[in-house]
């Protein structure tokens, strides 16, 4: 028998951590955050998987997707964690887990 323990959004097994990943319509934000400080076409496909850098961000770029991200959702995001966000999923993640701890 297996037990799988599901707790905010973690589900816990002994030995194993698997991390629930942001709801989708917080990825379809950020996909529209960075589609408009990107100027990008309505046909220029952005999903969760979609990297800042292959959709031509660059270091300005993403500061400002992280300023609007914040604006947005009423998060603060430290400089050490926006470092690590790569990906439109790194991004929803993030500010779920933020917003988690700023309701707690």
């Amino acid at each position: 028998m297996i037990v799988i323990l599901l707790v905010n959004n973690m589900i816990l097994m002994p030995g194993l951590i698997v991390i629930g990943q942001a709801k989708p319509e917080t990825v379809d934000k950020v996909c529209e955050i960075a589609r408009k400080q990107l100027a990008l076409s309505s046909d220029e496909p952005v999903t969760g998987a979609s990297k800042f850098s292959d959709l031509g961000a660059d270091s300005l770029d993403t500061v400002e997707i992280v300023m609007g991200i914040e604006e947005e959702f009423g998060v603060t995001i430290k400089e050490d964690n926006a470092q690590n966000i790569t990906t439109v999923q790194d991004a929803a993640d993030l500010i779920e887990k933020l917003c988690r701890a700023k309701g707690a």
